[in-house]
């Protein structure tokens, strides 16, 4: 899918609307969506018509009732809107005719909210059995909205930071795309990544409380005092430690995991590492 979009006045700062949606009386072609705002966030509107409406609410027998009870002229000026916020992930929708909610009609509110994350993704799969081709739009219109949020990141709390990730991980992955093709992993926003800490730990990015974003998957939180130690350790670990076999005699660099102990090459004894550590300069000298 051609991921460009075109312009669009309703949409937020940095974002491009697409499909907009008919002005009133025009006919409304499957599924208009737009980049717009919901209680202050960056949301998606999706406006559905009257047969979409009975295809998108199947299993929702109150609804299904409420739709059977409008007119002719009524089901040809019906519609139903949903605002999907991805960084909250609610639906919220109305169903109403001339583009307006309906009131004051028996047993119906004005509107109906969902702020279940099941219904959540319930709508999300029924937009999709709707038609797939807008539902993928809806889908990189999320993603552009929380990589936004991921590239606008204070570096406050790194919590705020793996939720977004894992946010757009979920959108992503709805569509068998990849979270490199919206955010730059590489270039996270960051904290200063201070003295002694290694980025290829991997370090993704730090707050400025002192935690960081670590991990092959870009999905664990450890303090940077962890992760310098931990860094601290690989260091060793590379460079080697010299042991002499309490043993035997023999002496060798150590390169393994154990922090414990280990096997003598030479006589296969078992060694503690800590009483059998010895310096560079006695390992040289053959001390």
């Amino acid at each position: 899918m051609d991921r460009l979009s075109g312009s669009g006045s309703q949409a937020p700062p940095g974002f491009e609307a697409r499909g907009r949606i008919s002005p009133l009386g025009e006919e409304i072609e499957k599924m208009q969506h737009e980049t717009t705002y919901w209680n202050g966030e960056p949301a998606i509107c999706v406006r559905l018509d009257y047969d979409e409406a009975r295809e998108f609410l199947a299993l929702d027998a109150d609804e299904i009732a409420y739709l059977d009870s409008l007119t002719a002229s009524e089901r040809r000026a019906a519609t139903l809107e949903l605002y999907l916020v991805p960084l909250r992930e609610v639906a919220e929708y109305a169903v109403g005719v001339a583009g307006k909610p309906t009131e004051h009609l028996p047993s119906r509110s004005a509107a109906t909210t969902v702020s279940e994350e099941g219904d959540y993704d319930e709508s999300l799969y029924s937009l999709e059995g709707i038609d797939r081709a807008a539902y993928l739009e809806v889908l990189d219109r999320a993603a552009r909205i929380i990589a936004r949020e991921i590239r606008a990141w204070d570096t406050e709390d790194i919590s705020r930071l793996v939720e977004l990730l894992a946010k757009l991980d979920e959108i992503v992955d709805r569509a068998d795309w990849e979270v490199q093709d919206y955010v730059d992993m590489t270039a996270l926003p960051s904290a200063p990544i201070p003295e002694g800490v290694d980025t290829a730990y991997p370090v993704w990015a730090v707050d400025k409380r002192g935690m960081a974003l670590v991990g092959p998957g870009a999905d664990e939180v450890e303090s940077v005092e962890e992760v310098r130690a931990a860094c601290e350790e690989q260091g060793r670990r590379k460079r080697g430690t010299p042991l002499r076999c309490h043993k035997c005699g023999h002496t060798w660099t150590y390169r393994g995991g154990s922090q414990y102990r280990t096997t003598c090459p030479a006589c296969h004894v078992t060694v503690y590492i800590d009483k059998c550590e010895i310096t560079l300069a006695e390992m040289a000298r053959g001390e």
